[in-house]
């Protein structure tokens, strides 16, 4: 197991003390008769927030097709980019519903900053040596478009 898989454990190890320690916290509140909304709240965010590094861990230590620490990174942090920019406005479904999609959005979020270096380090700035797109549709460019065809999207 390499340091980029250790890191995903790491980190999967430290969301599941938060949201281990949240669980706690509204057990202590409910029978104070002191518990909140934001509590609950705070138990969404760290499972959401869990459930990105659960996905970084499943996709290095799956049973099925494994992959390395900085693909499966990739890939999730690919998903959480989804989320976010996919995410449609909620018009229907109450305060729990509303209260459901920011704290996805929020641990997507967290997840993205965590891991945001890490990204900028693993992936390379497009430039005028990178490859083209495919070898099909390198040939069939015309003069200049080389700049275009240099910005790749990552596929594992």
């Amino acid at each position: 197991m390499g340091r980029l898989e250790d890191l995903a454990l790491h980190n999967a190890s430290l969301a599941r003390h938060e949201l281990s320690e949240a669980l706690n916290r509204i057990v202590c509140l409910d029978d104070e008769g002191t518990l909140r909304d934001k509590d609950l709240g705070r138990i969404a965010y760290a499972y959401h927030r869990m459930s990105w590094w659960q996905q970084v861990t499943d996709l290095t230590h799956g049973c099925e097709e494994t992959v390395d620490g900085a693909t499966a990174i990739l890939i999730v942090r690919q998903r959480a980019q989804e989320l976010l920019i996919n995410a449609r406005p909620l018009v229907n479904g109450g305060l729990f519903a509303l209260a459901m999609a920011e704290s996805r959005r929020g641990g997507a979020r967290a997840f993205l900053d965590a891991t945001q270096t890490l990204a900028d380090a693993l992936t390379p700035p497009p430039g005028r040596d990178a490859e083209p797109v495919n070898a099909t549709t390198a040939h069939a460019m015309p003069a200049g478009a080389e700049h275009a065809a240099a910005v790749k999207e990552y596929r594992p």
